[in-house]
């Protein structure tokens, strides 16, 4: 990912970000092209709590992901604070996320 032009503040809050998803410096530096699948998918989990959107929509957020990765993510939606829709067939996961409603389609 190229950074360019941006004032330090900004790199400071990215790189913090981006820790807290477990990417390190020289993923930072890596074309987005080049990295592997859970990393792309971890780096957009960065993007979203950097944009701080009021919607979040994901359906299998957890595919191509890393298990260790998991509780990582699972953290950064439970303190999310807009809506969020989430289909997930990994029950683990999502119970580890705070819902106002859950719908089971299993139970349906």
């Amino acid at each position: 990912m190229i950074l360019i032009n941006l004032p330090i503040k900004y790199y400071e809050m990215i790189r913090r970000t981006a820790a807290q998803f477990l990417l390190d410096s020289d993923a930072l530096r890596t074309q987005v092209g080049s990295l592997s699948e859970g990393q792309k998918g971890l780096l957009c989990f960065a993007c979203f709590v950097l944009q701080t959107p009021s919607l979040l929509i994901f359906d299998e957020p957890t595919n191509h992901i890393n298990f260790r990765h998991l509780p990582v993510i699972a953290r950064a939606l439970d303190a999310y604070e807009g809506a969020l829709i989430l289909v997930s067939h990994a029950p683990d996961f999502v119970k580890e996320i705070h819902f106002d409603q859950i719908i089971d389609l299993a139970v349906l």
